[in-house]
């Protein structure tokens, strides 16, 4: 029996009108996959089911009329997605969670922050991964195995043809489905919609940039008795923790920008010289894995529905700790109650023998 002593934030909370949110695009595609399989009624030959999820731009209804088996897939990879943000920033003030009482799947931004960027890079990431995995399973009826060519390093004596993952394949429908929306705003130059139009596509772009990057070969080794006389490889693309654990990384390296006067990016706290801190002078190599935002995060110790914020009451502190998951940090100042909690859990007992006759 052990005994868990559980710390938890106490503070007050305002209710605001639900109806303050708009819907994101992943809020309601996110929940297919828990009721939709390729083959179900509801969705081949369905168009009208299109036109009844919520949060989708024209041009995402109309992809999805004519790719409606592709739909599920990109519900699953938009709901691990999710889970992953949800895993990587469980111990952080803001947890990726969705706003209470909502309806909704998934966090809201209403502002362009960091927090903004990597769930656009993220999300963007796993359509791409799911897509390219139910590729190689035969699930989709426009892709198959990965086609990419025979890596030059790989070596001479092993055999290149097993069926991989088909990245590029998911690379192009993830962009045509989730850049679309972007695409079809029509802000004027310099305003606020529109650099936040451009913040999303190039941290879309990110998301899909690091599972083509983090996609390598993959070798199985054949033979007697595991001699490995022969090795098959195929290319694979990294797990949803791998993309998680990148994106996260740029997501504490994601570079303040700002739009000049052309409309376009420009990095914040360079001297703009001619615009040579302008994103589109400068080599794309220098930035195209980088994630970017444009505004300050909010107050995530609230509740603020109009920005999406949950808030930190009756989230489990660590009384001691130093890190973001300390009572100091996730409290913010409000104070938390304690109690202890006994449940039993196995102790790992092992039997050995210690005697033997002689």
């Amino acid at each position: 029996m052990a005994r868990i002593l559980l710390l938890f934030v106490v503070s007050v909370l305002w209710p605001a009108p639900v109806d303050a949110l708009e819907a994101a695009w992943w809020s309601s595609i996110a929940q297919l996959s828990a009721h939709y399989t390729p083959n179900s009624n509801n969705l081949l030959g369905a168009k009208p089911f299109c036109s009844q999820l919520t949060g989708l731009s024209p041009g995402q209804h109309r992809i999805c009329d004519l790719f409606i088996d592709h739909m599920p897939a990109v519900g699953q990879g938009a709901q691990e997605a999710i889970s992953e943000c949800e895993h990587q920033f469980k111990q952080q003030r803001w947890n990726c969670s969705t706003p209470s009482g909502s309806g909704y799947v998934g966090p809201i931004h209403k502002r362009g922050t960091k927090e903004a960027a990597f769930t656009y890079a993220i999300l963007s990431a796993g359509v791409t991964h799911e897509i390219g995995r139910r590729c190689r399973l035969g699930l989709l009826g426009s892709c198959g195995c990965s086609e990419a060519d025979r890596p030059d390093n790989l070596h001479k004596d092993w055999t290149w043809g097993g069926c991989g993952d088909n990245v590029d394949y998911g690379y192009r429908f993830a962009k045509d489905f989730i850049d679309v929306r972007e695409k079809e705003k029509s802000f004027p130059k310099r305003s606020n919609d529109h650099g936040r139009s451009l913040m999303n596509r190039w941290n879309n772009e990110v998301g899909r940039r690091v599972t083509k990057k983090l996609t390598r070969p993959r070798c199985k080794c054949h033979g007697v008795s595991g001699s490995c006389n022969l090795k098959t490889c195929w290319m694979q693309m990294p797990t949803t923790r791998q993309l998680g654990d990148a994106l996260v990384s740029k997501y504490r390296t994601a570079r303040r920008i700002q739009i000049n006067q052309r409309g376009n990016m420009q990095i914040v706290g360079q001297p703009d010289k001619r615009d040579k801190s302008d994103f589109s002078k400068q080599p794309k190599q220098n930035f195209k894995s980088e994630l970017v935002f444009l505004d300050d995060s909010p107050d995530y110790c609230r509740t603020d529905i109009v920005a999406g914020t949950t808030g930190t009451q009756g989230r489990p502190c660590k009384r001691g700790s130093s890190g973001p998951d300390s009572c100091d940090m996730l409290c913010c100042g409000r104070g938390y109650n304690t109690f202890t909690e006994e449940t039993h859990s196995k102790c790992k007992c092992k039997f050995q023998w210690c005697c033997y006759n002689m």
